[in-house]
């Protein structure tokens, strides 16, 4: 718990000031520095439970690679958009596969699938007037389809086998997808700092949640 509780101080007082203070001074290779850290955090939790615990399982090894390939996209997506977005589409479907060892496919996952889809596409219809160019707009609606099915296989988690693990995976698969509506919210609309503040730091928590997620807890 003390590891978790220093990751946590230095992510909100240290990495994210100085993400925001280096970026608005255009320093993009320090603000890049501070901003994929705390996934850095994220990703060494998890991976401590792959490499330190002999029996491990699958669960784990998915979510380690895919808070390795969000450490990527968290840099990327700041040099250019689509090849972060398109690494961050690969990292949602490898919790999806860490997810669906828990989530088999139904009719009542594919249900709650269609209507998070649906709800999903609503929202990205708000928007599309602001999105700079079409092929953008296409991508934003195909990684929403992505975020739907998170919230499809990650929120009955606890009620399928209810463990520590479960809670923590479905708590970080919601914050994942709140961070990634605001952060559209907030870009779009060119929102002050403060806003991007709270979208980044959900998303933070949000990966934290699912580094811790790969240590099997009862």
């Amino acid at each position: 718990m003390l590891y978790v509780a220093l990751a946590v101080a230095l992510t909100w007082a240290l990495c994210m000031p100085l993400h925001f203070h280096f970026h608005q001074q255009k320093r993009k290779g320090w603000s890049l520095l501070f901003k994929a850290l705390p996934t850095v955090f994220a990703a060494t939790f998890a991976g401590a439970a792959v490499f330190a615990f002999p029996l491990c399982d699958a669960y784990a090894r998915l979510i380690f690679i895919s808070l390795c390939v969000c450490v990527a996209a968290d840099v990327l997506l700041d040099i250019r958009f689509e090849i972060g977005g398109a690494l961050f589409f690969c990292g949602h479907v490898l919790y999806l596969l860490a997810f669906s060892l828990y989530r088999p496919l139904s009719w009542w996952c594919l249900t709650a699938f269609v209507l998070a889809a649906g709800m999903m596409q609503y929202f990205i219809s708000h928007y599309q007037k602001e999105v700079p160019s079409k092929l953008i707009l296409a991508g934003l609606r195909i990684y929403a389809v992505a975020l739907a099915a998170m919230l499809a296989f990650g929120i009955p988690l606890p009620f399928l086998a209810f463990s520590t693990r479960a809670v923590l995976a479905s708590l970080g698969a919601i914050l994942f997808v709140t961070s990634d509506l605001t952060l559209c919210h907030n870009t779009l609309r060119h929102k002050p700092t403060s806003w991007h503040y709270v979208s980044l730091g959900i998303y933070y928590t949000g990966q934290l949640l699912l580094g811790l997620s790969a240590y099997n807890i009862p």
